[in-house]
């Protein structure tokens, strides 16, 4: 049993969503792109799994995190019978150990463009792309990408680097004030 994160940032200056990646270090697919995954220990819940490899890979447990969707297809992973469940996690550049994300070999992708990743964490990242957008339609979780203070335009640019479209000024003002 194994957890994958997928870790999204928002570079505010270039105003577009990220995703933290790293380079595979280990067969199968060594030198492939990779979501940070591990498996789960004997004495740790999926949760805690979850926390300890954003922990070890970016210095910080404490950011937004939530569960996305299991992914139990028998040939989903070339190595093994792996049973993952994913969390998709919400990360600022300010709370990013950079030493350590860099020791790691991790580096940020535009979610437009990204390489070609291994075995299902294509799908894994489109799903977790949807439970975001859906999320930010109901709950403000995006203001977790943004610094402490931030201007509403600021509130719009990452919305519209979330949906991948632009939004409609009046319509969101009157969208956010009414939440």
């Amino acid at each position: 049993v194994a957890v994958d994160c997928i870790v999204f940032g928002y570079d505010i200056q270039k105003k577009i969503l990220k995703l933290l990646l790293i380079k595979r270090n280990f067969e199968p697919a060594k030198g492939s792109w990779s979501l940070a995954g591990g498996f789960v220990k004997e004495k740790e819940s999926l949760d805690e799994a979850a926390v300890r490899i954003l922990r070890k890979l970016t210095g910080n447990g404490t950011i937004f995190l939530s569960q996305s969707h299991t992914y139990g297809e028998t040939d989903r992973d070339t190595g093994a019978r792996v049973i993952s469940t994913a969390y998709y996690a919400l990360i600022a550049n300010r709370d990013i150990d950079h030493e350590l994300v860099k020791d790691n070999g991790a580096h940020w992708r535009s979610v437009t463009g990204l390489p070609g990743l291994i075995f299902d964490h294509s799908v894994m990242v489109k799903k977790a792309l949807a439970d975001l957008q859906y999320q930010i339609k109901v709950k403000p979780v995006g203001f977790e990408l943004l610094p402490e203070k931030f201007t509403l335009v600021q509130l719009q640019e990452l919305y519209e680097a979330i949906y991948l479209i632009k939004v409609d000024k009046r319509n969101f003002r009157k969208k956010i004030l009414s939440m």
